[in-house]
């Protein structure tokens, strides 16, 4: 009777992540029309660091990946709106970050989908602006790819969300 019981539960468990992962990216994708750019950043893959006995080189980890998203976000928010507004006044715009290459070992990398930029920014300006945000995060790499989104671009940055959790969408940035 036991066992019967744990299979159900583990039964509905499987049916309950599935529909976690489903239901994220489809309210992700309903979503597409607040977020017109489509924006990839690649990271370097590893971190130089001072310690008391010298410097010493280490791969990138998750932590490292977030703190690079969070340090560029700031950034990106200064150039749109400027410091007082951004810093002061949390001007910010609207933004779903999500980290890709932890599950499946690929080189640790960026997709954001952007949005909530003032209508005199155009794509060009925008693409400047992400340009030399950039600049203001040292870990971030040289290549990086800015581009209109649609429906198909909020799919494909959560393709590596799990049926078991949607860690790899950094919510706490997320606008």
């Amino acid at each position: 009777m036991t066992l019967q019981v744990n299979n159900n539960i583990n039964d509905r468990l499987k049916v309950a992540q599935k529909d976690l992962k489903r239901a994220t990216r489809n309210w992700l994708i309903d979503m597409h029309s607040d977020y017109p750019f489509a924006l990839t950043l690649t990271l370097k893959q590893t971190l130089t660091e001072q310690t008391p006995v010298g410097q010493r080189r280490r791969a990138i980890t998750r932590h490292d990946a977030v703190k690079m998203a969070e340090q560029f976000k700031r950034k990106l928010n200064r150039g749109v709106f400027g410091k007082r507004a951004s810093e002061k006044y949390g001007k910010s715009v609207k933004i779903i970050p999500v980290l890709e290459g932890v599950r499946s070992n690929k080189n640790l990398h960026l997709h954001f989908a952007i949005g909530g930029l003032p209508s005199h920014i155009d794509f060009d300006r925008f693409t400047k602006i992400v340009f030399e945000a950039k600049k203001y995060v040292p870990n971030i790499d040289q290549q990086y790819d800015v581009q209109n989104a649609d429906r198909g671009w909020m799919d494909y940055i959560v393709k590596e969300t799990s049926a078991k959790d949607t860690d790899n969408v950094l919510w706490h940035l997320a606008e």
